[in-house]
């Protein structure tokens, strides 16, 4: 039985051009981010959601077809999340457009994989190296990415180590979490926080490849994407 639970705030997908825009509080900072949870079938990126937002778990899930908001507060920021989880394929047969279009609206990203399932884990680096392919053509900001391995409370099931998941984050300059989100809401709580502290990081950072030789960085990238597409 799949069990459906209403979340605060939902809304149906709809691009928001405008995201991560700062606004300004009397009281706080405030920040909007738009983050994109991706995982492989059964890696439980959505039960990972859903404790953030809830603090509940909920085993089995129905297609995720709406972005729900949830606030934050971080190092003295508010920092608003509108997130959509979406699976895609391990066999990597999404279609690359819509596969970018969704790249392009997020700001940040959370990439979840099963620490019992190798598979999950294998495609996790040609994914980052995607996102960021994209992402950093068109901006000069670092792009926050944290890789979580789930279902650590199931060790005994364990196929991908803690050490390979840090040595994955750390080869592609990502944050990384090992969590149960089926045992406890802190796990999710502190990926969420980690993403957020990315946020922060990337908005106060010196921009990145300013002047002649930051055009020609993007130019570079735009043009090795196409060479790769073409092949």
């Amino acid at each position: 039985m799949v069990l459906r639970i209403p979340l605060r705030r939902s809304a149906s997908f709809t691009p928001d051009p405008q995201s991560l825009v700062e606004v300004p509080s009397p009281a706080m900072q405030r920040m909007e981010a738009n983050v994109l949870v991706l995982g492989a079938d059964r890696v439980g990126k959505s039960a990972l959601t859903v404790r953030f937002l809830t603090r509940r778990f909920i085993g089995e899930y129905g297609d995720t077809k709406s972005i729900y908001s949830h606030s934050l507060a971080v190092e003295g920021r508010e920092i608003l999340f509108h997130i959509w989880d979406f699976s895609y394929s391990q066999d990597g047969a999404d279609e690359s457009s819509a596969e970018e279009k969704r790249v392009q609206w997020a700001d940040g990203f959370i990439l979840v994989y099963s620490i019992c399932d190798r598979a999950s884990f294998n495609i996790l680096h040609p994914k980052v190296q995607f996102i960021k392919a994209a992402k950093e053509a068109t901006s000069q900001e670092k792009v926050p990415i944290v890789i979580v391995g789930n279902k650590r409370d199931l060790h005994h099931q364990r196929v991908v180590s803690s050490e390979e998941g840090r040595l994955l984050a750390l080869s592609v300059d990502c944050g990384f979490y090992e969590v149960s989100a089926a045992e406890a809401y802190h796990g999710s709580l502190m990926v969420f926080q980690g993403l957020a502290e990315r946020f922060c990081e990337a908005k106060l950072a010196p921009k990145r490849g300013t002047g002649i030789r930051g055009i020609v960085k993007s130019m570079s990238a735009v043009f090795a994407r196409k060479r790769t597409d073409s092949l």
